[in-house]
């Protein structure tokens, strides 16, 4: 955990001057409304501020908390529009369900948080193999070296980011 909350919670100013925007537009995307994302982003940088304690750099980066803590908001807020419109027994038009686009938005921030924390030579055959969709030779001869070393630095490689998103929660 953090040792020394008085110094993220200082750095909360500079997180919402950062991240406000981003998640600003992430909760539109999610919710489909201007206001209702300017809410869910307020109340995200307040509860990061008031559960600074809460936060473990060792898990991941402050984005990434941001980001999983308005995600959650986001999850609420819609489940409150879905009881409300079922209560009232209105047609009133609830968002689509984006919960897909949330997870993948979710998941590529913790997936890029722990790529940092790979070796560069693990992160580059990865990064060439799955998400540039090279095949190993390929990769080898992108790279500079054998397609055994390929193999080999994607298989540590792939080990070590499991672990790092172990780390962060993320999975079991």
């Amino acid at each position: 955990m953090v040792h020394d909350v008085s110094d993220l919670r200082a750095s909360i100013r500079s997180l919402h001057d950062e991240f406000a925007g981003p998640l600003f537009l992430f909760a539109v995307r999610a919710l489909g409304d201007r206001q209702l994302a300017e809410e869910v982003v307020q109340d995200a940088l307040l509860r990061a501020w008031r559960h600074a304690d809460r936060y473990d750099a060792d898990k991941g980066t402050p984005a990434a908390w941001l980001f999983g803590i308005t995600r959650n908001l986001i999850i609420d807020r819609r489940r409150q529009l879905a009881s409300r419109a079922r209560a009232d027994a209105a047609s009133a038009a609830v968002p689509d369900d984006g919960t897909r686009e949330l997870d993948r938005a979710l998941d590529a921030w913790q997936i890029a948080s722990a790529l940092a924390h790979l070796t560069p030579e693990h992160r580059q055959v990865i990064v060439e193999t799955y998400y540039r969709g090279h095949s190993i030779p390929d990769t080898a001869r992108l790279v500079g070296i054998p397609q055994g070393t390929v193999k080999s630095r994607l298989y540590y490689g792939l080990r070590a980011l499991r672990l790092a998103l172990e780390e962060q929660g993320v999975v079991g």
